[in-house]
Formats: structure tokens, C-alpha cells, sequence
């Protein structure tokens, strides 16, 4: 069995009772036979659409154990599920086991604390130059106001002298 790390977005209505969250993960985990790790809730948030017109939403962070066949069933169970508004399911390779005791030791209704704007997920790395997809670095691309590559342009025929014929 493979670790896997879920983000799911729940009705807020829903989510307020933090019960019927756990209740609703813990069917999924057993529709799939997959073995829950941690459930936390992540932030509840206003939505930047509406969503089955619901404007706010709360995040849900789930890591568990599941056999690799099970994950496209869970997927399908997550789309059909009512409360569940949006889900997605990474592969969780990189997670340590520290990482999930230290978010077991967390109070499982109180929201974690999200990167804010002043730690941006960009900055956590080694403060080098922006990585390629950043939406500010526009100057590799050759893009909109970015410099532009010269090319040279070589007549067809000039090409052909080369060959040895």
C-alpha cells in the first residue's frame, strides 16, 4: 500500500459539524479499503468562484495508505459525493512519518496555518531567481516584455554546399 495525500473542499454547512467530515473520509477510506492516517482541516475560505453556487468552502488535508487500483474507485466516489464539492488526490512519496505525527498532534477542527503572503511557497526554496513558472519571470520566455532571442536566418541554399554529393 502507497501513501497518498487528499485536499478535499466540503460544503461549509456541512463542515461545521466536524463529526459528519470525519464520518464522510472514513467512508470513502473504507469504500476504497484504504487505511486513514490523518484528517485535518486545512482552512475554511471564500471560494474565488462559485462552486454548486456555494461561495465559501472548507479545505479538509487527508493522508492515507491505499493498494494503487483503488484510487481511480475513490476519485469516482469523491465526484458522486454530495457534501464533497471538489477533491484531489496526489501521490504522497515525499510525506515523512514525522510530518504525520506532528499533523496527528495537531487538533484535528483547528485550521492549520497556510502559507501567508508574506512565505510564499516560491520563497520557501533557496531564494534564487524565479523558477520558470513563475507568473512574474516572463524574460526566459521570450515572451510579452521579455527580450527576444536573435535568430539567424540561413538562405535554403546555402545549406547545400555543405553536402557532399
Amino acid at each position: 500500500m502507497r501513501r497518498y495525500e487528499a485536499m478535499f473542499l466540503f460544503d461549509n454547512a456541512f463542515a461545521r459539524d466536524w463529526h459528519n467530515v470525519t464520518q464522510e473520509v472514513q467512508r470513502l477510506m473504507d469504500r476504497a479499503g484504504a487505511q486513514l492516517e490523518v484528517c485535518v482541516k486545512f482552512d475554511e475560505r471564500k471560494l474565488a468562484y462559485e462552486i454548486q453556487k456555494r461561495k465559501r468552502g472548507t479545505y479538509v488535508l487527508v493522508y492515507f495508505k491505499s493498494p494503487t487500483d483503488k484510487i481511480t474507485a475513490m476519485e469516482r466516489d469523491i465526484v458522486l459525493s454530495e457534501p464533497i464539492l471538489r477533491g484531489m488526490i496526489l501521490s504522497g512519496v515525499g510525506v515523512s512519518d514525522e510530518r504525520i505525527a506532528e499533523l496527528k498532534a495537531h487538533p484535528a477542527e483547528q485550521p492549520l496555518s497556510p502559507l501567508g503572503p508574506e512565505m510564499r511557497r516560491d520563497d520557501a526554496f533557496d531564494g534564487g531567481p524565479p523558477r520558470r513558472g513563475d507568473r512574474f519571470d516572463r524574460g526566459d520566455r521570450g515572451g510579452r516584455g521579455g527580450p527576444r532571442e536573435e535568430i539567424e536566418v540561413v538562405p535554403v541554399g546555402a545549406l547545400d554546399d555543405d553536402i557532399d554529393a
